[in-house]
């Protein structure tokens, strides 16, 4: 496996600062591992990575959202899933997903892996997002204890709302991918 020395110079970057040490597995179509390279790098020339994605459900049947940061770079203020977030070089897909959902709301909650899927790229402030994606489902009623670098605010809403925000522009790209897809098939 190689590693991509991709020598953009750290602090380039206008705005808030893209995680530019995190390092994660570049894969290919299969999801095999090819490389590794920093999420700044990734998000700059596109390259293909792993990310999970975890949805909470409460017991009254409502989703629990996280707005995006305003600062972060990428999509920001945006609204998505609970927690989302990229699998480390060398890590687990579950682990990734334990530890986001961990670390962005505080919430240590059984996961239950739904399905992995290759996203369509998707483009923002002159980034390309490229992943695969594993989305898991975390049906629990614990309290949310954000992470205010990364997460603006959460909000629990019904599905009709959820429906309405696919429309409105106020949610990312992925998370309407996701979430219109579970929606078809629950």
């Amino acid at each position: 496996m190689r590693k991509f020395d991709l020598s953009s110079p750290l602090g380039r970057v206008l705005g808030s600062e893209l995680p530019a040490g995190e390092v994660v597995d570049i894969v290919d179509e299969r999801d095999v591992a090819i490389g590794t390279a920093t999420i700044k790098d990734c998000l700059e020339m596109g390259l293909l990575h792993r990310a999970v994605a975890v949805l909470v459900l409460r017991t009254n049947g409502e989703f629990l959202l996280q707005q995006r940061s305003k600062s972060d770079r990428w999509q920001p203020g945006l609204w998505t899933l609970s927690s989302t977030g990229h699998v480390k070089a060398g890590e687990a897909y579950d682990d990734a997903a334990a530890r986001e959902l961990s670390e962005e709301l505080g919430i240590s909650a059984g996961l239950v892996r739904l399905r992995k899927q290759l996203l369509p790229p998707i483009k923002s402030g002159g980034l390309t997002e490229r992943e695969w994606v594993t989305l898991y489902v975390a049906r629990t009623d614990l309290p949310c204890r954000i992470d205010t670098a990364e997460v603006e605010a959460v909000k629990e809403v019904a599905t009709p709302l959820l429906r309405r925000m696919f429309n409105d522009g106020s949610m990312t790209p992925d998370a309407v991918t996701l979430l219109t897809e579970y929606l078809e098939n629950q």
